[in-house]
């Protein structure tokens, strides 16, 4: 898909070289996820990709504070790659923009998102210290 994107973008010849920078923005937004579940302690089950795009699974964190910054980091992540990749030639800006497109996709309060889990973690915070699963731990997106 990602491929796709990159060709229908810029044609065959640097088709392929966007994609891979729209592939590897996915996987280092999971990284994110994943490097600040293992600071928090949270262990790590799974690091993936498939069609659905890059996943990860793992395991809940015992509070609601750590799942909202688990939950940020993949986005924060995405919105630190924009002035980087501003320096890559004839694609920088295509691929900037993509993440920066990922960074505020990803805070919206919609289904399998980020941002959906930030507000379900936010707004349960006044309930009891039962945890709100987050959907990470499920599956892929």
């Amino acid at each position: 898909m990602c491929a796709a994107i990159g060709v229908f973008s810029f044609g065959l010849s640097l088709g392929f070289a966007l994609g891979a920078l729209l592939l590897a923005s996915l996987l280092l937004h999971e990284v994110g996820h994943m490097t600040m579940a293992t600071l928090l302690g949270v262990p790590v089950k799974e690091f993936g990709i498939c069609l659905a795009g890059a996943y990860n699974r793992r395991a809940y964190a015992r509070r609601r504070r750590d799942e909202c910054l688990i939950s940020i980091s993949g986005p924060m992540m995405n919105l630190f790659l924009v002035v980087p990749l501003l320096f890559v030639p004839r694609i920088g800006s295509q691929a900037a923009l993509c993440n920066l497109a990922l960074f505020l996709f990803n805070l919206l309060p919609i289904p399998s998102s980020d941002g959906l889990r930030i507000v379900r973690n936010i707004w349960r915070s006044g309930e009891s210290e039962r945890m709100v699963p987050a959907l990470d731990a499920s599956g892929p997106r």
